[in-house]
């Protein structure tokens, strides 16, 4: 009879210990994704310094979800510290090669082409391919103003949209960046028909945007 309770306990021990992790993990994932949602970074960042989450998931993933609160704030400081911080953990090359590239998106928003470039750099061979080549070709776009991917743009808007049915709210803004990206490769090679028609276009799903503020500054400057 004993050893009959000794076999459950063991059988119990071993199940919380395969699910157990899982199940905390989905129930804390659940309150990060609420505590964002709503905005309330307090919360957050009590969340992630946790016990359960501690338990749930390694110190990596939980700094990460603290970049990603830092960027929602958009609080700079805390985004730059928090990203020197994870590149100085002991990471794996695929971890790494994620900070990169959420660094590099971010460098490259807030005008910083210098500390893109460098992200870029030292993504090569550890982004995957095809997170690297669209950074590859947003940088070369909208930093080095190079005409070089109008067919790749034009092949990824023909796989978003048919050029006539009525887009979604939440296919606008993707289908309006290509769109943007098409119109400002034209603008380089000074065609201004091709230009004002992907310009237009993209004016018309990127309303209340950074993008249309972007769209309207060039086309003001052009006369």
């Amino acid at each position: 009879m004993k050893n009959t309770w000794l076999i459950v306990v063991i059988v119990i021990f071993s199940i919380v210990m395969v699910f157990g992790p899982t199940i905390l993990r989905k129930v804390t994932w659940k309150k990060i994704v609420d505590a964002l949602g709503h905005k309330d970074f307090d919360s957050l960042y009590k969340i992630i310094d946790s016990k359960a989450c501690k338990l749930a998931y390694p110190p990596f993933n939980r700094e990460y979800m603290r970049l990603n609160g830092y960027l929602a704030q958009e609080n700079d400081a805390k985004v730059e510290k928090q990203l020197k911080a994870l590149l100085d953990m002991n990471a794996s090359s695929k971890q790494k090669g994620s900070v990169y590239a959420r660094a590099f998106y971010y460098y490259l928003e807030k005008g910083k082409s210098k500390d893109a470039e460098k992200m870029l750099s030292k993504g090569k061979g550890v982004v995957d391919e095809a997170t690297y080549q669209n950074m590859q070709m947003q940088f070369s776009i909208l930093v080095k103003e190079e005409a070089k991917y109008i067919k790749e743009c034009q092949k990824m808007l023909d796989s978003m949209w048919d050029g006539k049915s009525a887009l979604s709210e939440k296919d606008k803004v993707p289908v309006g960046i290509i769109q943007y990206m098409i119109g400002l490769q034209y603008s380089y090679l000074k065609d201004k028909e091709n230009q004002e028609k992907y310009f237009s276009q993209a004016l018309e799903n990127l309303k209340s945007t950074d993008y249309e503020q972007e769209i309207n500054k060039i086309l003001k400057k052009e006369g």
